[in-house]
């Protein structure tokens, strides 16, 4: 037994072994890779470059390169640069401080440096260059920190670093045992002291700060990468409410610190040693003057408390039992310390601390009680059952008998009536006797789905008006909402039953019951809420069966409490037997049947959510887009440049742009001037913006509802040829991708643009690049998806395959049918190949 017991010790120090060194390895290598290195090199070259020389530098190249991940893509800007120093020209590649030239998608960084590089280049102004003196060969063009991306790293910096320490202490600690060193065994003739008990406080700070720690690390750096990406109000309101719950836990931890300080030091001797069930035990603890300073009396209360700890499965839930609270004087000590002294009697079926009881581990624990009954800290009691307590019945089996029928008589009854329930009322009228339930729940889940739609339309606001998708989630929640909001039940005693009616504005459904069906009622438990024994509260419904149907019908919602159902199941009893015995079953009232079906909520909802459609549709874009505050902040030359590009007033926008307006001035939802110009086939509005200094490959990337489109995609999605040679004529990039992956050829199938589509092909372009961050779409499939059988019959005669498919299975003639087109549906069937 012995050698079983050193090899099954030594298997478990070898598991802890490898997963805490496997741990540590991971993640130090992780936080150092993904946190502290880059922090490190970062913030070296933003100390090295402060002494740098700015110097004019002309453009040579630029290039916003991509790297397709599984899930993401990630950008990188290349730069080419010339500049002279110290009559000496030299060419520069590097960007920002990082020199290791890493992709990433974190912020626009690497867009708005693309768009200022491709702007300058193809104007032929400078920019400027920061070069070192000392070695004029080094050079850059932003010295500035990129702070989202200083904050991105982080959580790896402490998070990871934090696990990695923390993995690799666990790791020595088995290793290297305390008291293994050479040296630190006890001397036979002084044996080792028994070390004072730990309190819950000192055994739980460690975790809460570690946990605390991690949370903070993570939710702080990532509310604030969301905070300074101009994202909408609703994400900086949700990302804050991560830094309200870190705070929180900062300060239970500190909380808990102070408590564990407050109780250092403190012993606690048990007489006898280990209590044992169904004896008498006296407890004394010394305290040191710091943990009786802050009461206000000179006694304690000291509780002696079983608690069932499920830790079977996550969270480890407990539950207290039972309790014995005695008050305690507080005794002075010599050295400046307090004594509270205690008895207590067991009871006779206690079982062991730490055994296992109904599936559930058994905790004993002496607890200082605040003077508000809280409790402050507790002390593990090392109680010992007997052998009669450990084979008792268990008094605190747990969880309740889910399934257990138990039968209710409704026959008078002697003695005192159960208590009734608080949420159920009675109406009583001439033809009926009524029992409304509250539905307390319901209202609740109405007002967390009236808070998830109100978040949902804001974000999802700007693209409302384009309808699709997005329509039916909201639907469904303002249905809910609706449904949630109004739902009543309500069971009616009459002369010819029982009525149980579950209704409200969404749906109605009305059950008859017979009323002889009260004869055989029951209750059963529905839910329980609550983690103790004083706080949890079964709730119960009452059922009645009907002869000839299998199942029961549930008559009543859950109430509290197994007496308050059958307070209720009582009183339909007595309220069928008066109305049966007072009135006749009256033939010639109509009696009804079951029914069930939709309301009139329905219509509510519908128009409701057509209302907000049309609003987001119809409404001024200084409304819509929550462009007002935009507009007002606008410099008045700016302002005149909005308004004629708006009205399509060329002459209007030469003024504002020899005014001083900016020629890459976005609107409230990221488009700048020259999209909607290239968007409307404004050939002379663009050729103006190009004149005066505007960026033909900025992006759209201001929200995230956006697909990050530039001018030259906008103007083949508008079908304009003119422009879009305009646009390349100035640098534009054909190689250009949004976020869904669409390029020149895609915006320009969706347009049915035949022109261009031949244009581009004319220019070296595949015809059938899949869209990898979309749905693999080709740009054929789109054409059907909008109905452009012109497109169609030309990728046809340029010897497209009609009939490939995306990596979801779906060919040109599924996306025709998912978009509505019945044109080029038709015009797909009539060459579908024979099966």
């Amino acid at each position: 037994m012995n050698h079983n017991r050193r090899a099954s010790g030594a298997g478990a120090r070898l598991a802890v072994l490898a997963f805490s060194g496997l741990f540590a390895l991971v993640f130090s290598l992780g936080g150092f890779i993904g946190g502290l290195q880059p922090l490190y090199r970062t913030l070296r070259a933003a100390w090295e470059v402060q002494g740098w020389q700015p110097v004019p530098a002309e453009v040579l190249a630029s290039e916003l390169q991509k790297s397709r991940g599984s899930k993401s893509i990630t950008y990188r800007v290349s730069a080419r640069y010339r500049y002279t120093f110290a009559d000496t020209t030299y060419e520069g590649t590097r960007v920002g401080l990082d020199d290791s030239g890493g992709s990433d998608n974190v912020g626009d960084w690497h867009h708005q440096w693309q768009a200022r590089l491709q702007a300058a280049g193809s104007q032929g102004r400078p920019i400027t260059a920061w070069v070192n003196p000392q070695q004029p060969s080094s050079a850059l063009l932003d010295r500035s920190i990129r702070w989202v991306m200083l904050v991105f790293h982080l959580p790896f910096a402490l998070v990871f670093t934090a696990v990695g320490l923390g993995a690799a202490r666990i790791f020595w600690r088995t290793l290297v045992p305390p008291g293994s060193a050479p040296g630190s065994e006890a001397s036979p003739q002084q044996p080792l002291q028994s070390a004072a008990p730990r309190s819950s406080a000192s055994r739980s700070q460690a975790s809460l700060w570690f946990f605390a720690f991690f949370w903070c690390g993570i939710a702080f750096p990532l509310a604030a990468v969301f905070w300074m990406s101009g994202s909408p109000w609703w994400v900086h309101a949700f990302t804050s409410l991560f830094v309200v719950i870190g705070l929180a836990l900062v300060y239970l931890a500190l909380r808990q610190s102070v408590t564990a300080w407050r109780f250092a030091g403190a012993r606690c001797q048990w007489h006898p040693a280990q209590p044992r069930a169904g004896q008498r035990c006296e407890v004394v603890l010394w305290m040191k003057p710091r943990a009786a300073a802050a009461r206000r009396h000179g006694t304690a209360t000291l509780r002696l408390a079983q608690y069932r700890v499920d830790d079977a499965g996550s969270g480890s839930p407990e539950r207290l039992v039972e309790s014995f609270d005695r008050t305690a004087a507080l005794v002075p000590e010599p050295d400046g310390g307090v004594r509270l002294a205690a008895q207590f009697e067991l009871p006779e079926d206690a079982p062991t601390h730490g055994a296992r009881r109904s599936r559930e581990r058994v905790d004993w624990r002496l607890e200082v009680l605040r003077d508000d009954g809280t409790v402050e800290v507790s002390y593990d009691v090392p109680v010992q059952a007997t052998a009669q307590a450990a084979s008792a019945p268990d008094r605190f089996a747990d969880p309740p008998d889910w399934g257990r029928e138990v039968p209710i008589s409704t026959a008078p009854q002697t003695g005192a009536a159960p208590a009734w329930p608080p949420d159920v009322r009675v109406i009583e009228t001439a033809d009926h006797w009524t029992l409304s339930f509250a539905q307390r729940g319901w209202r609740w889940a109405a007002f967390a789905a009236l808070i998830a739609l109100g978040f949902f339309v804001q974000a999802w606001w700007p693209d409302l008006r384009a309808g699709g998708w997005r329509l039916l989630p909201l639907g469904f929640l303002l249905a809910f909402a609706v449904h949630a909001a109004t739902r009543r039940w309500t069971l009616m005693v009459r002369d010819a039953g029982l009525a149980v009616r579950q209704s409200s504005w969404m749906w109605r459904r009305v059950r008859l019951v017979p009323g002889e069906a009260t004869t055989s009622l029951f209750h059963k438990v529905l839910y329980a809420s609550g983690s103790k024994v004083q706080a949890r509260q079964t709730f119960h419904a009452v059922y009645a069966r009907v002869p000839g149907e299998p199942q029961a019908v549930q008559l009543t919602p859950a109430v509290a409490g197994a007496d308050g159902a059958v307070a209720v199941a009582r009183a339909i009893g007595d309220a069928w037997a008066h109305r049966r015995g007072r009135f006749s079953a009256g033939a010639a009232r109509p009696t009804g049947a079951s029914a069930s079906g939709p309301q009139a909520g329905w219509l509510a909802c519908v128009v409701l959510l057509a209302g907000l459609w049309a609003a987001a549709g119809l409404m001024p874009g200084s409304l819509a887009d929550g462009s007002g505050a935009w507009e007002d902040s606008l410099r008045p030359a700016d302002s005149r440049l909005v308004t004629a590009q708006d009205a399509g007033d060329a002459a209007g926008l030469e003024r504002a742009l020899r005014e001083g307006a900016d020629a890459n001035l976005l609107n409230a939802r990221g488009s700048s001037m020259l999209m909607l110009a290239a968007h409307r086939g404004q050939l002379a509005h663009v050729d103006l913006l190009l004149r005066y200094g505007a960026a033909p490959d900025l992006r759209q990337t201001r929200s995230d509802n956006e697909r990050g489109d530039t001018a030259l995609l906008r103007a083949f999605y508008g079908g304009h040829l003119a422009a879009a040679q305009r646009l390349v004529q100035a640098g534009a990039s054909l190689q250009v991708r949004n976020r869904w992956d669409w390029g020149p050829v895609h915006m320009a199938a969706q347009s049915g643009c035949v022109p261009c589509l031949q244009w581009l092909a004319d220019q070296g372009l595949p015809l059938d690049e899949p869209a990898a961050a979309s749905r693999g779409e080709t740009p054929l499939m789109l054409a059907a998806a909008k109905g452009r059988v012109e497109a169609l019959a030309w990728f046809e005669a340029r010897g497209q395959d009609l009939w490939a498919r995306d990596p979801h299975g779906q060919d040109a003639l599924g996306w025709a049918r998912f978009g509505g087109q019945a044109q080029a549906e038709q015009w797909l069937l009539a060459r579908q190949p024979p099966r």
